[in-house]
Protein backbone atom coordinates (compact mmCIF):
# COMPACT_ATOMS: atom_id res chain seq x y z
CA UNK A 1 0.00 0.00 0.00
CA UNK A 2 2.74 2.45 0.48
CA UNK A 3 3.50 2.01 -3.26
CA UNK A 4 6.58 4.34 -4.70
CA UNK A 5 4.55 5.51 -7.51
CA UNK A 6 1.24 6.99 -5.69
CA UNK A 7 0.10 9.66 -7.77
CA UNK A 8 0.30 13.27 -7.10
CA UNK A 9 -1.66 15.10 -4.69
CA UNK A 10 -3.80 16.63 -7.41
CA UNK A 11 -4.74 13.51 -9.03
CA UNK A 12 -5.52 11.74 -5.66
CA UNK A 13 -7.82 14.46 -5.02
CA UNK A 14 -9.67 15.08 -8.95
CA UNK A 15 -9.90 10.92 -8.39
CA UNK A 16 -11.56 10.76 -5.17
CA UNK A 17 -13.84 13.67 -6.11
CA UNK A 18 -15.15 12.29 -9.30
CA UNK A 19 -15.80 8.78 -7.16
CA UNK A 20 -17.80 10.31 -4.50
CA UNK A 21 -19.71 13.10 -6.90
CA UNK A 22 -23.35 11.14 -7.27
CA UNK A 23 -23.95 9.91 -10.69
CA UNK A 24 -19.85 10.05 -11.83
CA UNK A 25 -17.51 7.05 -12.57
CA UNK A 26 -14.01 6.81 -10.41
CA UNK A 27 -11.98 8.59 -13.12
CA UNK A 28 -12.50 10.02 -16.67
CA UNK A 29 -9.74 8.03 -17.76
CA UNK A 30 -10.71 4.79 -17.08
CA UNK A 31 -14.22 5.14 -18.45
CA UNK A 32 -12.70 6.04 -21.66
CA UNK A 33 -10.28 3.65 -21.91
CA UNK A 34 -13.08 0.69 -21.51
CA UNK A 35 -15.73 2.44 -23.89
CA UNK A 36 -12.97 2.72 -26.09
CA UNK A 37 -11.85 -0.73 -25.64
CA UNK A 38 -15.20 -2.29 -26.00
CA UNK A 39 -15.99 -0.40 -29.68
CA UNK A 40 -12.01 -2.11 -30.68
CA UNK A 41 -11.75 -5.64 -29.69
CA UNK A 42 -11.78 -8.01 -32.08
CA UNK A 43 -10.88 -11.30 -31.90
CA UNK A 44 -9.22 -14.26 -29.43
CA UNK A 45 -8.73 -12.30 -25.82
CA UNK A 46 -5.82 -12.44 -23.38
CA UNK A 47 -5.66 -11.36 -19.82
CA UNK A 48 -3.22 -11.30 -17.30
CA UNK A 49 -5.01 -12.07 -13.60
CA UNK A 50 -2.50 -11.34 -10.61
CA UNK A 51 -2.99 -12.73 -6.84
CA UNK A 52 -1.78 -14.71 -4.21
CA UNK A 53 -4.05 -17.29 -3.93
CA UNK A 54 -4.87 -20.39 -5.15
CA UNK A 55 -6.33 -19.50 -7.98
CA UNK A 56 -4.16 -21.69 -11.16
CA UNK A 57 -7.03 -24.56 -11.06
CA UNK A 58 -10.24 -22.05 -11.67
CA UNK A 59 -7.92 -20.38 -14.59
CA UNK A 60 -7.23 -23.80 -16.17
CA UNK A 61 -10.86 -24.67 -15.57
CA UNK A 62 -12.01 -20.95 -17.18
CA UNK A 63 -9.20 -21.33 -19.94
CA UNK A 64 -11.07 -25.08 -20.88
CA UNK A 65 -14.20 -23.54 -21.45
CA UNK A 66 -13.99 -20.47 -23.29
CA UNK A 67 -10.79 -20.96 -25.21
CA UNK A 68 -11.16 -17.58 -27.38
CA UNK A 69 -10.93 -15.88 -23.71
CA UNK A 70 -7.59 -16.32 -22.33
CA UNK A 71 -6.24 -15.77 -18.47
CA UNK A 72 -2.99 -15.92 -17.36
CA UNK A 73 -2.18 -16.38 -13.73
CA UNK A 74 0.67 -14.74 -12.43
CA UNK A 75 1.20 -15.43 -8.99
CA UNK A 76 2.75 -12.71 -6.80
CA UNK A 77 3.33 -11.73 -2.90
CA UNK A 78 0.23 -11.25 -0.89
CA UNK A 79 -0.84 -7.57 -1.26
CA UNK A 80 0.35 -6.77 2.39
CA UNK A 81 3.69 -7.98 1.81
CA UNK A 82 4.17 -6.37 -1.88
CA UNK A 83 1.46 -7.36 -3.94
CA UNK A 84 -0.44 -4.18 -4.14
CA UNK A 85 3.21 -1.93 -4.65
CA UNK A 86 3.99 -4.49 -7.37
CA UNK A 87 0.24 -4.26 -9.21
CA UNK A 88 0.30 -0.33 -9.04
CA UNK A 89 4.00 -0.25 -10.27
CA UNK A 90 3.14 -2.06 -13.18
CA UNK A 91 -0.11 -0.18 -14.07
CA UNK A 92 1.94 2.87 -14.00
CA UNK A 93 4.71 1.32 -16.76
CA UNK A 94 1.64 0.41 -18.63
CA UNK A 95 2.51 -2.92 -18.20
CA UNK A 96 -0.73 -3.61 -15.28
CA UNK A 97 -2.50 -7.16 -15.74
CA UNK A 98 -6.28 -6.89 -16.56
CA UNK A 99 -7.32 -8.40 -13.23
CA UNK A 100 -6.24 -8.84 -9.67
CA UNK A 101 -7.12 -10.50 -6.22
CA UNK A 102 -7.59 -6.78 -4.30
CA UNK A 103 -8.88 -7.13 -0.31
CA UNK A 104 -11.85 -5.28 0.33
CA UNK A 105 -10.12 -3.39 2.65
CA UNK A 106 -7.98 -1.92 0.01
CA UNK A 107 -9.90 -1.27 -2.52
CA UNK A 108 -10.46 2.55 -1.48
CA UNK A 109 -6.89 2.72 -1.68
CA UNK A 110 -6.30 1.59 -4.57
CA UNK A 111 -9.47 3.70 -6.16
CA UNK A 112 -7.59 7.20 -4.67
CA UNK A 113 -4.37 5.89 -7.14
CA UNK A 114 -6.42 5.26 -9.91
CA UNK A 115 -5.63 1.99 -10.38
CA UNK A 116 -9.29 0.24 -9.93
CA UNK A 117 -12.29 0.51 -12.49
CA UNK A 118 -15.67 1.27 -11.80
CA UNK A 119 -17.26 -1.95 -13.41
CA UNK A 120 -20.61 -1.12 -12.28
CA UNK A 121 -22.40 -1.08 -15.79
CA UNK A 122 -20.75 -4.42 -16.36
CA UNK A 123 -21.14 -6.37 -12.80
CA UNK A 124 -24.48 -4.79 -11.44
CA UNK A 125 -26.64 -7.02 -12.84
CA UNK A 126 -24.81 -10.23 -10.95
CA UNK A 127 -23.97 -8.83 -7.94
CA UNK A 128 -27.65 -10.61 -6.04
CA UNK A 129 -25.35 -13.69 -5.98
CA UNK A 130 -23.40 -12.63 -3.02
CA UNK A 131 -24.12 -11.86 0.31
CA UNK A 132 -24.64 -7.67 0.28
CA UNK A 133 -22.16 -7.18 3.04
CA UNK A 134 -19.75 -8.66 0.51
CA UNK A 135 -21.17 -6.43 -2.06
CA UNK A 136 -21.36 -3.32 0.22
CA UNK A 137 -17.24 -3.87 0.97
CA UNK A 138 -16.82 -4.10 -3.22
CA UNK A 139 -18.34 -0.97 -3.95
CA UNK A 140 -17.64 2.70 -3.07
CA UNK A 141 -19.81 5.69 -3.43
CA UNK A 142 -22.41 3.21 -5.11
CA UNK A 143 -20.20 2.40 -7.60
CA UNK A 144 -18.55 -1.47 -7.86
CA UNK A 145 -15.09 -1.88 -8.12
CA UNK A 146 -14.37 -5.56 -7.51
CA UNK A 147 -16.74 -8.48 -8.00
CA UNK A 148 -16.88 -10.35 -4.55
CA UNK A 149 -14.91 -13.79 -4.12
CA UNK A 150 -14.53 -14.75 -0.32
CA UNK A 151 -15.76 -13.31 3.03
CA UNK A 152 -15.30 -14.32 6.80
CA UNK A 153 -17.81 -14.74 8.77
CA UNK A 154 -17.15 -14.60 12.45
CA UNK A 155 -18.07 -17.26 14.63
CA UNK A 156 -16.83 -18.58 18.65
CA UNK A 157 -15.02 -21.66 18.35
CA UNK A 158 -14.86 -23.29 21.62
CA UNK A 159 -13.41 -26.91 23.82
CA UNK A 160 -16.30 -28.83 24.54
CA UNK A 161 -13.99 -30.80 27.19
CA UNK A 162 -13.00 -27.44 28.93
CA UNK A 163 -16.62 -26.37 28.99
CA UNK A 164 -17.65 -29.55 30.65
CA UNK A 165 -14.52 -29.25 32.94
CA UNK A 166 -15.55 -25.80 34.04
CA UNK A 167 -19.16 -26.67 34.21
CA UNK A 168 -20.24 -24.30 31.09
CA UNK A 169 -23.39 -25.89 29.90
CA UNK A 170 -23.83 -23.87 26.58
CA UNK A 171 -21.39 -21.63 24.76
CA UNK A 172 -22.01 -17.71 25.53
CA UNK A 173 -24.97 -16.37 23.37
CA UNK A 174 -24.64 -12.58 24.29
CA UNK A 175 -21.01 -10.80 25.29
CA UNK A 176 -22.19 -10.03 29.11
CA UNK A 177 -22.74 -14.04 28.62
CA UNK A 178 -18.90 -14.06 27.41
CA UNK A 179 -17.67 -12.05 30.35
CA UNK A 180 -19.97 -13.93 33.36
CA UNK A 181 -18.49 -16.85 31.56
CA UNK A 182 -15.09 -16.03 31.38
CA UNK A 183 -15.49 -14.60 35.41
CA UNK A 184 -16.63 -18.42 36.11
CA UNK A 185 -13.19 -19.94 34.85
CA UNK A 186 -10.89 -17.61 36.42
CA UNK A 187 -12.49 -17.98 39.67
CA UNK A 188 -11.71 -22.08 39.32
CA UNK A 189 -8.51 -21.49 37.75
CA UNK A 190 -6.90 -18.06 37.43
CA UNK A 191 -4.16 -19.65 35.34
CA UNK A 192 -6.92 -20.88 32.79
CA UNK A 193 -8.63 -18.22 30.33
CA UNK A 194 -11.94 -18.24 28.72
CA UNK A 195 -10.84 -16.09 25.09
CA UNK A 196 -8.15 -14.08 23.93
CA UNK A 197 -7.39 -10.93 23.85
CA UNK A 198 -8.10 -8.03 21.04
CA UNK A 199 -4.78 -6.52 20.43
CA UNK A 200 -4.52 -5.23 16.56
CA UNK A 201 -6.82 -2.85 14.63
CA UNK A 202 -8.14 -6.17 12.06
CA UNK A 203 -9.84 -6.99 15.53
CA UNK A 204 -10.87 -3.74 16.27
CA UNK A 205 -12.69 -3.56 13.00
CA UNK A 206 -14.49 -7.02 12.95
CA UNK A 207 -15.92 -6.02 15.91
CA UNK A 208 -16.75 -2.26 15.26
CA UNK A 209 -18.71 -4.07 12.13
CA UNK A 210 -21.01 -5.95 14.89
CA UNK A 211 -22.38 -2.86 15.95
CA UNK A 212 -23.84 -1.50 12.68
CA UNK A 213 -21.23 1.45 12.68
CA UNK A 214 -18.13 2.52 10.20
CA UNK A 215 -14.97 4.32 10.48
CA UNK A 216 -15.51 6.12 7.70
CA UNK A 217 -18.01 7.75 5.15
CA UNK A 218 -18.76 10.01 2.12
CA UNK A 219 -20.27 13.26 1.47
CA UNK A 220 -20.01 14.88 -1.53
CA UNK A 221 -16.01 14.74 -2.67
CA UNK A 222 -14.96 14.58 1.32
CA UNK A 223 -14.15 11.33 3.81
CA UNK A 224 -15.07 11.60 7.31
CA UNK A 225 -13.29 9.57 9.82
CA UNK A 226 -15.80 8.60 12.76
CA UNK A 227 -13.50 5.82 14.16
CA UNK A 228 -14.12 7.63 17.72
CA UNK A 229 -17.99 6.55 17.18
CA UNK A 230 -20.13 4.82 20.13
CA UNK A 231 -19.83 1.28 18.39
CA UNK A 232 -15.82 1.56 18.55
CA UNK A 233 -16.13 2.97 21.86
CA UNK A 234 -18.55 0.06 23.33
CA UNK A 235 -16.01 -2.44 21.94
CA UNK A 236 -12.81 -1.00 23.19
CA UNK A 237 -14.53 -0.27 26.92
CA UNK A 238 -15.46 -3.72 26.82
CA UNK A 239 -12.32 -6.00 26.02
CA UNK A 240 -10.43 -3.35 27.93
CA UNK A 241 -12.74 -4.27 31.10
CA UNK A 242 -11.96 -8.42 30.11
CA UNK A 243 -7.98 -7.91 30.14
CA UNK A 244 -7.84 -5.06 33.29
CA UNK A 245 -9.70 -8.02 35.23
CA UNK A 246 -7.43 -10.96 33.23
CA UNK A 247 -10.11 -12.51 31.84
CA UNK A 248 -8.78 -13.64 28.65
CA UNK A 249 -5.28 -14.52 27.44
CA UNK A 250 -2.88 -12.59 26.76
CA UNK A 251 -2.52 -14.49 22.77
CA UNK A 252 -3.76 -14.47 19.21
CA UNK A 253 -5.19 -17.66 18.39
CA UNK A 254 -5.52 -19.47 15.40
CA UNK A 255 -1.72 -20.20 13.65
CA UNK A 256 -0.48 -18.28 16.94
CA UNK A 257 2.24 -20.96 18.38
CA UNK A 258 1.34 -19.42 21.57
CA UNK A 259 -2.06 -19.88 21.81
CA UNK A 260 -1.23 -23.34 20.45
CA UNK A 261 0.82 -24.02 23.37
CA UNK A 262 -1.83 -22.62 25.79
CA UNK A 263 -4.94 -24.89 23.87
CA UNK A 264 -2.30 -28.34 24.31
CA UNK A 265 -2.14 -27.19 28.28
CA UNK A 266 -6.13 -26.83 28.66
CA UNK A 267 -5.63 -23.42 29.14
CA UNK A 268 -7.49 -21.27 26.59
CA UNK A 269 -11.43 -22.49 26.00
CA UNK A 270 -12.64 -20.04 23.30
CA UNK A 271 -11.42 -18.06 20.43
CA UNK A 272 -13.76 -15.41 18.38
CA UNK A 273 -12.63 -15.15 14.74
CA UNK A 274 -13.42 -15.90 10.97
CA UNK A 275 -14.63 -19.23 9.38
CA UNK A 276 -10.93 -19.80 7.73
CA UNK A 277 -9.59 -19.85 11.31
CA UNK A 278 -10.29 -22.94 11.10
CA UNK A 279 -8.07 -24.10 8.94
CA UNK A 280 -5.28 -22.89 11.64
CA UNK A 281 -6.86 -25.24 14.50
CA UNK A 282 -7.14 -27.92 11.91
CA UNK A 283 -3.22 -28.06 10.71
CA UNK A 284 -1.61 -27.26 14.35
CA UNK A 285 -4.05 -28.68 16.56
CA UNK A 286 -4.82 -32.50 15.20
CA UNK A 287 -4.63 -33.66 18.72
CA UNK A 288 -7.70 -32.17 19.69
CA UNK A 289 -9.62 -33.68 16.52
CA UNK A 290 -13.49 -34.34 18.34
CA UNK A 291 -13.27 -31.54 20.91
CA UNK A 292 -13.93 -28.38 19.16
CA UNK A 293 -17.20 -27.10 18.49
CA UNK A 294 -18.68 -23.70 16.48
CA UNK A 295 -21.07 -21.23 17.91
CA UNK A 296 -22.62 -18.32 16.32
CA UNK A 297 -20.78 -14.85 17.42
CA UNK A 298 -22.15 -13.74 20.99
CA UNK A 299 -24.07 -10.43 20.40
CA UNK A 300 -24.44 -7.02 22.16
CA UNK A 301 -28.50 -8.04 22.54
CA UNK A 302 -29.96 -11.21 23.27
CA UNK A 303 -31.57 -12.22 20.03
CA UNK A 304 -30.67 -9.73 17.72
CA UNK A 305 -28.32 -12.13 15.57
CA UNK A 306 -25.95 -9.71 14.29
CA UNK A 307 -22.17 -10.81 13.22
CA UNK A 308 -19.59 -9.56 11.69
CA UNK A 309 -17.04 -10.82 8.93
CA UNK A 310 -12.97 -10.28 8.77
CA UNK A 311 -10.83 -10.57 5.64
CA UNK A 312 -11.82 -11.74 2.17
CA UNK A 313 -10.72 -10.20 -1.46
CA UNK A 314 -12.59 -9.36 -4.50
CA UNK A 315 -11.44 -9.54 -8.29
CA UNK A 316 -10.76 -6.11 -9.36
CA UNK A 317 -10.28 -5.14 -13.34
CA UNK A 318 -7.57 -2.86 -12.97
CA UNK A 319 -7.02 0.58 -14.92
CA UNK A 320 -5.96 0.23 -18.48
CA UNK A 321 -7.35 -3.35 -19.33
CA UNK A 322 -8.79 -3.28 -22.85
CA UNK A 323 -10.87 -5.84 -22.00
CA UNK A 324 -13.00 -4.99 -19.09
CA UNK A 325 -16.19 -7.14 -19.77
CA UNK A 326 -14.59 -9.95 -20.67
CA UNK A 327 -12.52 -9.29 -17.66
CA UNK A 328 -15.95 -9.12 -15.41
CA UNK A 329 -17.10 -12.45 -17.16
CA UNK A 330 -14.27 -14.24 -15.59
CA UNK A 331 -14.45 -12.83 -12.24
CA UNK A 332 -18.10 -13.99 -11.88
CA UNK A 333 -16.61 -17.05 -13.41
CA UNK A 334 -14.65 -17.60 -10.47
CA UNK A 335 -16.86 -16.32 -8.05
CA UNK A 336 -20.11 -18.16 -8.92
CA UNK A 337 -19.48 -21.26 -11.36
CA UNK A 338 -19.95 -24.01 -9.34
CA UNK A 339 -17.20 -26.18 -10.02
CA UNK A 340 -14.71 -22.80 -9.74
CA UNK A 341 -16.67 -22.13 -6.27
CA UNK A 342 -15.69 -25.70 -5.15
CA UNK A 343 -12.45 -25.22 -6.28
CA UNK A 344 -12.10 -22.27 -4.18
CA UNK A 345 -13.69 -23.94 -0.93
CA UNK A 346 -11.29 -26.58 -1.30
CA UNK A 347 -8.36 -24.01 -1.10
CA UNK A 348 -9.81 -22.82 1.83
CA UNK A 349 -12.02 -19.71 0.72
CA UNK A 350 -15.23 -19.42 2.20
CA UNK A 351 -17.32 -18.17 -0.46
CA UNK A 352 -19.25 -14.34 -0.96
CA UNK A 353 -21.79 -16.42 -3.44
CA UNK A 354 -24.77 -17.71 -1.66
CA UNK A 355 -25.22 -20.78 -3.79
CA UNK A 356 -21.86 -21.86 -3.68
CA UNK A 357 -22.59 -21.48 0.86
CA UNK A 358 -24.86 -24.89 0.19
CA UNK A 359 -21.85 -26.75 -1.69
CA UNK A 360 -21.33 -30.07 -0.22
CA UNK A 361 -18.35 -29.80 1.58
CA UNK A 362 -19.52 -27.29 3.68
CA UNK A 363 -23.34 -28.37 4.52
CA UNK A 364 -21.58 -32.66 5.86
CA UNK A 365 -20.61 -32.96 9.01
CA UNK A 366 -16.99 -31.60 9.64
CA UNK A 367 -15.10 -34.75 11.81
CA UNK A 368 -12.63 -32.29 13.68
CA UNK A 369 -15.71 -30.75 15.14
CA UNK A 370 -17.20 -33.78 15.70
CA UNK A 371 -19.32 -34.05 12.94
CA UNK A 372 -20.81 -30.88 13.46
CA UNK A 373 -22.65 -29.31 10.33
CA UNK A 374 -20.15 -26.13 10.61
CA UNK A 375 -20.89 -24.73 7.91
CA UNK A 376 -24.65 -23.83 8.98
CA UNK A 377 -23.25 -21.80 11.44
CA UNK A 378 -20.99 -19.79 9.02
CA UNK A 379 -24.07 -19.41 6.71
CA UNK A 380 -25.69 -17.91 8.94
CA UNK A 381 -23.20 -16.11 10.52
CA UNK A 382 -22.32 -14.47 6.68
CA UNK A 383 -26.15 -13.74 6.34
CA UNK A 384 -25.97 -11.47 9.37
CA UNK A 385 -23.13 -9.73 8.64
CA UNK A 386 -24.16 -5.36 8.50
CA UNK A 387 -23.78 -4.04 5.35
CA UNK A 388 -23.42 -0.22 6.69
CA UNK A 389 -19.46 -0.66 6.78
CA UNK A 390 -17.80 1.84 4.54
CA UNK A 391 -13.35 1.18 3.94
CA UNK A 392 -11.43 4.01 3.79
CA UNK A 393 -8.52 4.89 1.88
CA UNK A 394 -5.85 4.12 4.25
CA UNK A 395 -6.26 0.76 5.74
CA UNK A 396 -2.61 0.10 6.45
CA UNK A 397 -2.04 3.12 7.93
CA UNK A 398 -5.31 2.55 10.34
CA UNK A 399 -4.05 -1.07 11.41
CA UNK A 400 -1.12 -0.15 11.78
CA UNK A 401 -1.43 2.67 14.25
CA UNK A 402 -4.31 0.75 15.81
CA UNK A 403 -1.57 -2.23 16.52
CA UNK A 404 0.90 0.43 17.91
CA UNK A 405 -1.37 2.38 20.11
CA UNK A 406 -3.11 -0.68 22.09
CA UNK A 407 0.96 -2.19 22.13
CA UNK A 408 1.58 1.11 24.08
CA UNK A 409 -1.88 2.12 26.30
CA UNK A 410 -5.26 0.59 26.71
CA UNK A 411 -7.92 0.34 24.00
CA UNK A 412 -10.06 3.55 25.01
CA UNK A 413 -7.06 5.48 24.28
CA UNK A 414 -6.09 3.88 21.12
CA UNK A 415 -9.00 4.70 19.54
CA UNK A 416 -8.79 8.54 20.32
CA UNK A 417 -5.17 8.54 19.14
CA UNK A 418 -6.08 6.39 15.31
CA UNK A 419 -9.07 9.12 14.76
CA UNK A 420 -6.29 11.51 15.29
CA UNK A 421 -3.86 9.87 12.90
CA UNK A 422 -6.36 8.65 10.39
CA UNK A 423 -7.63 12.03 9.83
CA UNK A 424 -3.78 13.44 9.21
CA UNK A 425 -2.68 10.05 6.88
CA UNK A 426 -5.76 11.12 4.70
CA UNK A 427 -5.06 14.68 4.64
CA UNK A 428 -1.35 13.72 3.83
CA UNK A 429 -2.93 12.46 0.47
CA UNK A 430 -4.31 15.72 -0.60
CA UNK A 431 -7.52 14.48 0.11
CA UNK A 432 -10.56 16.09 1.51
CA UNK A 433 -11.68 14.96 5.26
CA UNK A 434 -13.70 16.07 8.10
CA UNK A 435 -13.64 14.31 11.59
CA UNK A 436 -16.99 12.08 12.50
Amino acid sequence: MNSTTIRTRRLLTITTAALLVAGLGACSSSKSTSDTAEKNQTGPVNMEFWGWAGYEKIVDQWNAAHPDTKVTFKKIPSGAKGGYTQISNAITAGKGPCLAQIEYQTIPSMLVKNTVMDITKYASAGMDKYVPSAVSASSVGGKIYGVPVDVGPMVLFYRTDLFAKYGITKPPATWAEYKADAEKVVAADPSVKFGTVLGDGNGMAAFTLQTGQSWYSTKGDSWTVSIDNPGTRKVADYWQGLKDKGLVAKTGNAWDPQFNKASEAGKVLTFVNAAWAAGGIKSDLKGEAGKWRVAPMPTWEAGDGKSSSSGGSATSVMTGCKTPREAVQFADFLSSDPQAVKTGIEGGLYPASKAGQDDPSLTGGDPFFGGQKVGDVYKASAAQVPSTWTNGPTFQQVESDFTGAIGQGTLPDAVTKVQASTVAAIKKLGLSVTNG
